[in-house]
């Protein structure tokens, strides 16, 4: 690269490279020696020949006589050679044995203290095993190291004892021993003496080549020895010494210099660019190549074929090497080699390259200075091939990076230049074993400092490295949204400026910078968990997505501290002994967890819980919800409520979860209703739940409550054929109330979870006014200018709170029903109110009142009704009917209670009317002997078949049973009538009394004793037109007022006793059979005892109840048909006071 240089002493030399003087000097005289060396006689005296200097005659020493010879050998020797080490300078044997035992005493102690203190457990019996000598034999690891450490201080004793042994042994022979130590001390100070000579040798012999010996003057010589005489004599400068020039002198000899300079370099054309800027002064020409050298060059003559001459020569750049004499005249004398071989041009590329070569050696001197500083045991420096190559970050366990420092030809991949390339100092950046064409250094080239350069290219390493995490850092979703902030500082030239700052939380950072030493990543702010996080970064390989998975999972790591430090002070449990598996979390979660904490509040039980999650893409919440297992279905089934993020820009502390609380309760008593709701088959609205912050408003469950179920049992659909209420109300199905539901908070003493209600009610002022607070719940309130009903239930979280505000609704729409049909009936009087009891007053005559106590019950529960007086109260045999009609699934409460009252004043006469004739005639009844009275053979059973239907049977003593009865009649039943509710055009209400047999199939025994009897009471009653309009006749039926049913009754009554006396006084044999009319035998067909059955297909008789007597065997069957109730019974026998047998059919 830099040319040959010229031999020297036979040797070439590259450039750049110093001889050793020294080395050459004593390689020199090393060869010298070899070749000069001549083996001495060795001196004899009186004896045989004694080797000196290592040498030995040619007469051998047996070795029998070693020792001896070696005593003679040592008695020769001068006595001054044998002093030369003083006795003072000896140790005495005793004091070194002396104080080897003190040694050997103080370790023993110590040691036997240390081993006192340690404990020996001892092993149970069963476990010991004895030696032969029957001592245990314990192998506990404590009792195994003291006897360790015994024998190991034995040994160490052992070993200093025999040294002292093999002291003792010497010193039987100390004199001897003293005698060749001071020998070999003089041997040694004659070896160092003979090197010193050969040095000094050396040296004289190389400064001797640069003596100048005067040349012959052979042109004085050859005209003596040709003329004999010589014309002019030299002057023999060299011989004769020369005066000193004037001052004058020497001022026109340096001008004379300048001209001739300034004349040749102007002339001169093959001066190469890189000296083209000369000045010329004090008989020089001063080159200066900027940041390398300068060179002085004069004249010997002013001839055109005088060579240029140096004449002194200077480095340019800082730090430079000193140059001695020696190697000044070395490259003076090159370098003007150099000029008379290629000028100018071929001195500029030796001192070039030299200085090439010098910045090379003081790059590389600098770079071991590092090494050996606080670079130590980072930077690995090596010259290959002129090449000096640094390794930086040694330690870091990554491929290998550097930087390489060469002289390189100067020859480019894209030098085009016609001129001749010109070599130069090269650096090449490796990175991870690849080149780097992108180093930016700003060096100065005069000053030389490798530390600037190694610093420069660590700082665009360090920005490189941190450029790459940068760039897949904000990829992520937090940084990409910008809810996280990530900075980075980077320089060219200080490492120390480098950093990349990534925010983890609201009031949390984290920065990263490189060592510019070690290369490893530094963590700061420093902690337990960021020292951890350092130590696992700088384990990786330069793979930047690995390093932003760990510091994503450090973020959530810190963000997962500041909640549990949160939620420390809080009401919040953590669920330790919980887990989720990684399949729950991932079908629950979805994506990837870092972190995952379960809390919940006492008050929830193990049905819910809130999952804190911290992810690569944020930290979220979950209100989660377990599924209860099944048989079915074994495993735990788990629903996520609610799911929000957590911003980053949110103060996590205390009092942000204890918000959290209120919202989740809310979230879940809510979410609890709604699903009890959806599980009913309920219609609702629930509206999407708001984001939790510091102002949230949670939404209101609406649902529609139907008022005609008492409980939630799924929708019902009405039956085609259900017929109105009594009361004329409608089908209450379709009368629905909207119940708005919201949460009211959680009381933190009980864990109980309140919920209000919202009703709007429907009643009227008058009733709403009448509303006092004893009609209401402590947890109910009214507002009367809205008519809202506000409801408060307290309820576990767990639990629903619906079906109590249900209940409560329906209390209280149960009592504002009753009150509102106690106001719209006349005749009813409220008589005292109380919550849920109602007394109400239904008839006032004189002395007696009539009236009725309903006990509303709660939720769901029958009323129970009780009237007042029982004696007088003909209602009373009517309670369980009504009991029956507020069971009926179809109807409202309204209707039902409407039913009931309107039935209280519809059923009053008739019931009364009833109740007279049981107790007067009745089958208990006293009988009074009577011949005149027509009442005496007859008696009364009535029959309660429900509020609206009755069947009142008439029966004759044996004594006075007709002689015409059928054979398949009964003997004691004289007439069967029923009395029903009769609905006609004008919808006033009417009673309908017929015959209980024409309209039913099922019956197979007559509703008359005899068709004569029949007939006769349709002649007097169901076909009669003279009434005067107390009745309605309708041949086979009459009907009459509800209010006014006395007249048809009595009447009905009178003709029955009548003919029951008349026909037992006459023949029955005489009395002709009256015909049944064409009207009412049509369409019928003829039975036997003169019945005729309907070709209608009949129905059967609902269960009823009778009036005067006990339990009736009852048999239910559908209804069919709307109109009126039917029933079939089979009455069990009944014995009366007289002891007469009567079958209730």
């Amino acid at each position: 690269m830099n040319g040959d240089r010229p031999t020297v002493n036979g040797e070439r030399i590259l450039n750049g490279v110093q001889h050793d003087l020294s080395n050459s000097a004593s390689h020199i005289g090393q060869t010298k020696q070899v070749q000069d060396f001549k083996p001495l006689p060795s001196p004899v005296k009186n004896g045989p020949s004694i080797p000196v200097n290592g040498q030995h005659g040619p007469t051998q020493i047996p070795n029998g006589d070693h020792a001896r010879s070696v005593a003679n050998g040592l008695d020769q020797a001068p006595p001054d050679i044998l002093d030369l080490v003083p006795k003072d300078s000896y140790l005495p044997m005793a004091a070194l044995i002396s104080r080897a035992s003190q040694t050997c005493w103080n370790g023993l102690a110590n040691m036997v203290e240390q081993l006192a203190a340690m404990q020996v457990p001892e092993l149970p019996s069963d476990q010991t095993k004895t030696l032969p000598n029957n001592l245990p034999n314990n192998q506990t690891k404590a009792n195994l190291d003291k006897k360790d450490r015994l024998l190991k201080f034995a040994n160490d004793q052992k070993a200093d004892f025999i040294k002292l042994l093999v002291l003792l042994e010497w010193s039987k022979n100390v004199d001897d021993v003293s005698k060749t130590i001071s020998i070999n001390f003089w041997l040694m100070d004659r070896r160092r003496a003979y090197w010193n000579a050969i040095s000094s040798m050396a040296l004289l012999k190389q400064d001797s080549a640069g003596f100048q010996v005067p040349n012959p003057d052979l042109k004085v010589a050859a005209e003596v020895l040709s003329k004999g005489k010589v014309a002019k004599f030299p002057t023999l400068d060299a011989y004769i010494p020369q005066k000193d020039l004037s001052n004058k002198q020497i001022l026109r000899l340096l001008r004379s210099l300048n001209h001739a300079l300034s004349v040749r370099l102007a002339l001169a054309d093959d001066l190469p660019p890189q000296l083209r800027k000369f000045r010329i002064h004090d008989g020089r020409a001063t080159f200066t190549v900027p940041n390398e050298f300068e060179l002085d060059v004069s004249i010997l003559d002013e001839s055109v074929d005088a060579q240029f001459r140096m004449v002194d020569f200077r480095f340019s750049f800082s730090p430079a090497p000193p140059i001695t004499d020696a190697l000044h005249a070395e490259i003076e004398r090159l370098a003007n080699s150099n000029i008379d071989r290629d000028g100018l041009h071929g001195c500029y590329l030796f001192l070039h390259e030299l200085t090439l070569s010098y910045k090379l050696a003081e790059l590389h001197k600098q770079a071991i200075d590092l090494v050996r500083s606080q670079w130590a045991g980072h930077l690995r420096v090596e010259m290959i091939r002129r090449n000096l190559i640094i390794q930086y970050w040694t330690e870091r366990p990554s491929s290998k990076s550097w930087i390489e420092f060469g002289i390189g030809s100067g020859r480019g991949t894209n030098h085009v230049s016609v001129q001749e390339p010109v070599p130069c100092l090269e650096i090449k950046w490796m990175r991870h074993g690849k080149k780097v064409d992108t180093l930016l250094l700003r060096q100065d080239e005069s000053v030389l400092c490798f530390e600037d350069i190694l610093r420069q290219v660590i700082a665009q390493h360090s920005t490189q490295h941190l450029d790459s995490i940068f760039d897949k850092l904000v990829l992520t979703p937090l940084f990409a949204s910008g809810e996280l902030l990530v900075e980075q500082d980077t320089s060219d030239d200080d490492p120390e400026q480098c950093s990349l700052t990534i925010q983890l939380s609201r009031g949390s950072h984290l920065q990263l910078k490189l060592d510019s030493v070690t290369g490893m990543l530094v963590i700061s702010p420093v902690s337990e968990r960021s020292e951890r996080l350092q130590y696992e970064i700088n384990r990786v390989h330069n793979v930047a997505d690995e390093i932003v998975s760990k510091l994503l999972n450090f973020r959530c790591s810190v963000m997962e501290g500041v909640v549990l430090a949160s939620i420390a002070g809080t009401s919040w449990e953590t669920l330790r002994a919980f887990r989720l598996t990684q399949a729950e979390i991932k079908t629950m979660f979805g994506g990837s967890v870092v972190r995952i904490n379960l809390v919940r509040q006492s008050q929830w039980g193990l049905g819910f819980f809130l999952a804190i999650i911290h992810a690569h893409d944020g930290d979220h919440w979950c209100l989660s919800q377990q599924i209860a297992t099944t048989e079915s279905n074994p495993r735990a089934q788990f629903r996520v409520l609610r799911t929000q993020k957590i911003q980053v820009k949110e103060e996590l502390s205390p009092a942000y979860f204890e918000r959290l609380v209120d919202y989740a309760n809310g979230l879940i008593s809510l979410q609890r209703n709604a699903d009890f709701l959806r599980d009913n088959g309920e219609m609702l609205e629930l509206a999407s739940f708001p984001a939790f912050d510091k102002h949230y408003v949670l939404p209101e469950l609406s649902f529609q409550l139907d008022m005609s179920k008492p409980a939630f049992a799924g929708q019902r659909r009405t039956s085609p054929g259900m017929a109105p209420s009594i009361s004329g109300s409608v089908n209450a199905t379709t009368v629905r109330k909207t119940i708005k539901v919201r949460f009211g908070g959680i009381d933190r003493a009980t864990g109980r979870v309140l919920t209000i209600a919202q009703v709007q009610n429907g009643a009227s002022q008058r009733v709403l006014k009448h509303l006092d607070k004893s009609m209401l719940d402590g947890d109910v309130t009214f507002e009367s200018k809205n008519g809202t009903l506000t409801i408060r239930v307290q309820s576990s979280i767990s639990e629903p709170a619906v079906p109590a505000i249900v209940d409560k609704a329906m209390d209280l729409e149960k009592s504002l029903a009753t009150m509102e049909q106690i106001y719209r009936l006349p005749g009813l009087k409220l008589k005292t109110m109380s919550n849920p009891s109602f007394t109400i007053t239904y008839h006032h005559d004189g002395l007696k009142e009539l009236g009725v106590n309903i006990n509303l019950g709660v939720g769901s529960q029958i009323p129970r009704i009780d009237f007042f007086p029982r004696e007088v109260n003909p209602h009373i045999h009517l309670t369980s009917q009504y009991t029956r009609l507020f069971q009926a699934p179809h109807l409202s409460f309204a209707a039902k209670v409407g039913d009931f009252l309107t039935s209280l004043i519809l059923t009053l006469p008739l019931a009364t009317f009833l109740q007279t004739l049981q107790r007067k005639i009745g089958l208990n009844a006293r009988p009074q002997p009577d011949p005149g009275n027509a009442e005496a053979g007859v008696r009364v059973h009535v029959l309660v078949r429900n509020a609206t239907a009755f069947a009142v049977q008439y029966f004759t003593t044996a004594a006075r049973v007709p002689q015409d009865i059928g054979p398949n009649s009964q003997p004691h039943l004289l007439a069967r009538l029923e009395i029903v509710h009769h609905v006609n055009t004008s919808d006033k209400p009417m009673w309908l009394v017929r015959a209980a047999l024409e309209d039913f199939q099922s019956y197979t025994r007559p509703s008359y004793t005899t068709p004569a009897l029949r007939a006769k009471l349709r002649q007097e009653i169901f076909a009669r037109s003279d009434n005067e309009s107390k009745w309605l006749a309708l041949d086979n039926a009459a009907a009459c007022m509800a209010d006014r049913p006395e007249a048809l009754l009595q009447s009905i009554h009178e003709v029955l006793c009548n003919w029951a006396k008349h026909s037992t006084d006459s023949d029955a044999a005489s009395t002709p059979s009256i015909p049944t009319p064409n009207k009412a035998a049509k369409g019928q067909e003829s039975l036997p005892n003169g019945m005729n059955k309907p070709k209608a297909p009949g129905k059967l008789q609902m269960p009823s109840n009778a009036m005067p007597i006990g339990p009736v065997k009852q048999q239910r069957t559908p209804n069919t048909k709307g109109g009126r109730p039917v029933a079939a019974t089979k009455g069990s026998t009944g014995s009366a006071r007289n002891s007469e047998v009567i079958t209730l059919d």
